[in-house]
């Protein structure tokens, strides 16, 4: 016979790493990601071939600056980037090989736009959640109908699988909410809770 923990503790141990996994993921979203994003997409034609920034500079952030750096691998190219910035009305400056873009204050629908992304990313890590407690509740069915365990241990491992899947949600929304309101700020986020209800 196998003890319930054998069960359940698959089921804990998952849900542990994936909530882990969540958190990391949405320390790696700020404010800046916004126009990092719209930076990262800008596309040059260069003799007849389009070309990614990647493959014509590197974009450098660190979120305690108010500007982005851009290092451009060759001067040539300098007119038709900050052109391209420019069309995104952001403010460059230009110190030799690098190209200092301001960062600008995000409106409100900029920031729900951060925040719809971290919504799909819940929903995703929610989707992995029930993935992870459905698993051991299927060993523990199969194992029944196999006459390995009690009827009790099955019921079992099903009820504490479902506390588990409980307290990594409750965990999963604390989490984002915590998160939300720091790329929001107090008053976004209080007209986003508003808007919610």
């Amino acid at each position: 016979m196998l003890p319930l923990e054998n069960y359940s503790i698959q089921a804990k141990n998952l849900l542990e790493s994936i909530v882990q996994d969540y958190e990391s993921v949405l320390g790696s979203i700020h404010q800046d990601s916004f126009y990092l994003s719209e930076i990262k997409k800008i596309r040059l034609s260069i003799n007849s071939r389009i070309r990614k920034i990647s493959d014509l500079a590197e974009i450098k952030n660190d979120h305690q600056d108010n500007f982005f750096t851009i290092i451009v691998f060759n001067e040539d190219y300098y007119e038709l980037l900050n052109e391209e910035l420019q069309n995104l009305e952001l403010d460059t400056k230009k110190e030799g090989q690098f190209i200092k873009v301001f960062k600008k204050e995000l409106t409100y629908n900029q920031l729900m736009s951060i925040v719809d992304d971290i919504e799909k990313i819940r929903n995703k890590t929610l989707t992995k959640c029930s993935k992870a407690k459905s698993e051991p509740v299927i060993r523990a069915r199969t194992a029944l109908e196999n006459e390995f365990i009690e009827p009790s241990i099955s019921r079992e491992t099903f009820n504490q699988c479902e506390i588990l899947q409980k307290k990594a949600t409750d965990l999963i929304d604390l989490i984002t909410q915590k998160r939300i309101k720091e790329i929001l700020g107090k008053i976004n986020f209080e007209k986003y809770i508003n808007e919610k209800i």
